[in-house]
């Protein structure tokens, strides 16, 4: 019923961890290893789930993060899955979650469930280009669909939405995947929820979201809306 898709880049030290609490919780996992130069690969083949199905989609080269989602997105679609959540690589965001989101859809009847960091657990400068990030969104949503809507943390990696929703969506390039979906779901009509979730900054992760790539971020929004 429920699958998530997991884009990962050179996550070798991190992706048995996001796996092991998706057996547990017993939820499908679609593992995207865009192009990595260690044993993230390596480490999906090789682990033996006890109660979930893994598969795994190897791109050669890395192609950016809303290539990865769209490949996942793809295949998730093609297996006939119902719910599609999304999960990064890096286990700073937790798979059981997924859970809540999938709890909070189904008492509320929504189409798609965002998951919102807890800003205390967030170092400052990323609370900066959140707020930002957040404002920009509002202000495409209004362009693109004459309505004002304000997520709270648009570029939170974790999401529950309906697979029929995924259908025809674009998913951007690279950074502004979470972004753009969110614009066309809500231009859909689709009823969207959020709920708060953990994360945890830890040493094994690492963030490829520099200044540049929230520049190409901000002009890929911009390009889409006008």
């Amino acid at each position: 019923m429920i699958v998530a898709v997991v884009p990962a880049y050179n996550e070798e030290k991190n992706i048995e961890k996001v796996l092991k609490e998706l057996d547990e919780i017993k939820i499908d996992a679609i593992v995207v290893d865009d192009g990595s130069e260690d044993r993230t690969s390596e480490k999906v083949k090789n682990f033996k789930p006890k109660n979930i199905k893994i598969f795994l989609i190897r791109n050669n080269k890395n192609l950016g993060k809303a290539k990865a989602l769209e490949l996942g997105t793809k295949e998730a679609l093609r297996l006939g899955y119902k719910y599609i959540a999304y999960i990064d690589g890096d286990y700073q965001l937790k798979p059981r979650d997924i859970l809540k989101l999938y709890k909070l859809l189904k008492e509320r009847e929504a189409d798609a469930v965002f998951g919102v960091r807890k800003f205390d657990n967030i170092p400052f400068p990323r609370k900066i280009t959140n707020f930002l990030a957040n404002l920009l969104v509002s202000f495409a949503i209004l362009v693109h669909t004459k309505r004002f809507y304000f997520l709270r943390d648009v570029q939170c990696g974790l999401r529950l939405i309906k697979a029929d929703l995924l259908k025809d969506i674009y998913f951007g390039k690279d950074y502004s995947v979470e972004h753009i979906v969110a614009i066309q779901l809500i231009k859909k009509g689709a009823k969207i929820l959020e709920e708060e979730i953990d994360v945890e900054y830890h040493e094994d992760a690492v963030s490829y979201l520099n200044s540049k790539k929230v520049l190409d971020v901000i002009k890929e929004v911009l390009n889409f809306i006008f």
